[in-house]
């Protein structure tokens, strides 16, 4: 089964994903036996290991399989994905990878992310987390768990359509359903006073009708990375900004939760080359 989504922007993510999850293993693998470690690859939003986007009628690999081809390979892969279908064929890679070893997760992601971040003994692992959610579903409580390992590398496909499209123009128009998806994406209330500015002579936390959004998507992505990413995360990269039909779409991160400054220079100089790329 492949999994039809995507365009363009689909392969750049994956190509950038793929470049760094060979650096990683390369560069760990004479290292990770020295400390004792693992390497793993956790994959949040694994889909089905295929996809078939626009405009090309075979399917290429997704991020899964992408991660099975990684040279020299990971230790461990987690698949994670709350659909049975897609659920159906990451479980087939078990069978063709009898070699590996591979645990695919029918679950929530955050849900399972936040347990595999507090059960795993980080002193002897070190993990790459690649999160391309479907939408809005990485909550902020999951990232700070990513964060409290100081042991994973995190690739975050951040979806900048959804947060503009929530944060309407117009402040009335936030009804409590964008509000509430928008303090789990964010991890904050600040955002309101962020976003929106009240008009002349009007107290800043009176928002009435008038009161506008004064941030483009530009500042949206500063603001991310900024404000809330590098709250959290020790170093986090400017962003790849991936587009469909010429609109900034989504927002490709790569953070560090390792607090070293040796570990933080060669990750970021690396996934910055990437990105640049």
């Amino acid at each position: 089964m492949d999994h039809k989504f995507g365009g363009e922007w689909t392969e750049i993510k994956l190509e950038r994903l793929q470049k760094y999850l060979n650096f990683y293993t390369t560069a760990l693998r004479n290292i990770a036996p020295r400390y004792g470690w693992d390497l793993m690859y956790i994959d949040a939003f694994a889909g089905t290991g295929k996809c078939t986007i626009q405009g090309k009628s075979d399917p290429i690999d997704g991020s899964a399989r992408i991660a099975l081809q990684a040279t020299p390979p990971f230790d461990k892969y987690i698949f994670i994905d709350k659909d049975e279908k897609h659920i159906n064929a990451l479980n087939s890679l078990i069978s063709e990878h009898p070699e590996k070893y591979i645990h695919v997760y029918n679950d929530d992601a955050n849900l399972r992310i936040v347990d595999i971040c507090k059960s795993t003994n980080w002193k002897s692992a070190r993990a790459i987390m690649f999160l391309d959610p479907y939408g809005m579903e990485v909550k902020w409580s999951t990232l700070e768990e990513i964060s409290k390992t100081q042991a994973v590398d995190m690739w975050y496909l951040f979806p900048l359509s959804g947060l503009y499209r929530q944060a309407t123009r117009k402040y009335v128009a936030l009804d409590k359903g964008k509000e509430k998806a928008l303090d789990n994406l964010l991890g904050t209330s600040e955002w309101r006073s962020a976003f929106y500015e009240p008009p002349a002579q009007q107290d800043l936390f009176d928002m009435e009708p008038s009161a506008e959004r004064c941030m483009q998507w530009e500042d949206m992505v500063r603001y991310v990375r900024e404000e809330r990413l590098k709250s959290v995360f020790p170093e986090v990269s400017q962003p790849l900004i991936l587009r469909v039909n010429g609109i900034p779409r989504f927002a490709l991160f790569f953070a560090v939760s390792n607090p070293g400054q040796s570990a933080i220079g060669l990750s970021m100089r690396v996934a910055n080359h990437i990105l640049k790329s």
